[in-house]
Order: C-alpha cells, then sequence, then structure tokens
C-alpha cells in the first residue's frame, strides 16, 4: 500500500497502561528487578498513575486507584483463562539471547516466578 498524505506514520507503542493493587510494590519490581527507569508520577486523591521507561519513548504505565478493592489471580502466560480475556502477557524485547538469560538469572534471584528459555521458533522468550 503506498504512502498517502493520510498515511498514518506510527513512531512505536507510547504505554500500556495496567492496573496495580500495591504501586510500591510495582515500583519495587519494574525499577528495582527490570532496571526500568520510572519517568513520571501523577497523583491526586482518586488515584496514582505511574510511567516506566522500557526503551527510548516505550513505557508501561500503572493505575492505582484509591479506596478500590480489585480481584486478583495468577495464571501462566498462554493458558486460557476466563477472568484474564483482556490481557494474556506483555512481552518486552531485549536486545539479544544474552540479555535474556541474564533477566531470567535476575528475575530468579528476586524470587519472581520464570520460565526457562522458551523456543517459538520465530522469537525466544521467558
Amino acid at each position: 500500500m503506498a504512502a498517502t498524505p493520510d498515511t498514518l506514520h506510527w513512531r512505536g507503542v507510547h504505554h500500556l497502561a495496567l492496573v496495580t493493587a500495591d504501586m510500591d510494590a510495582t515500583v519495587r519490581f519494574w525499577h528495582g528487578v527490570l532496571d526500568a527507569r520510572l519517568v513520571t508520577t501523577l497523583a491526586i486523591p482518586a488515584f496514582k498513575h505511574y510511567f516506566f521507561e522500557v526503551a527510548p519513548g516505550n513505557t508501561v504505565a500503572f493505575f492505582e486507584y484509591a479506596d478500590q478493592p480489585l480481584d486478583s489471580f495468577a495464571k501462566p502466560a498462554g493458558v486460557p483463562y476466563a477472568k484474564a480475556a483482556q490481557c494474556d502477557h506483555l512481552a518486552l524485547h531485549l536486545q539479544d539471547e544474552d540479555a535474556l538469560i541474564r533477566l531470567r538469572d535476575r528475575l530468579k534471584e528476586h524470587g519472581c516466578e520464570v520460565t526457562d528459555v522458551i523456543d517459538h521458533g520465530f522469537l525466544r522468550s521467558i
């Protein structure tokens, strides 16, 4: 399809917004374990909204709503679960296989549940 004056020129995903029941734990994981830079913190009485940069111009954002109880569940990625129909997993792109192994080891060191490297044919993941 040829570009026209109306063609949209995407620059990537600015952010994916998720909900957390515990912003402090979210900061400890995304900044402390994954080493994502905390770039923006917004807070009003109704909610906190924090952004973590995973690559230049690419962020993952979280809302923590005040006085709002949330249902929680745990499930392995790629396994059907009725309550998780809207989001199965988030995949982040690393520079190479060595970085993937280092991340897997770092997650294990922090007591996080993580699989061994899985070869999907077109990509390898944990």
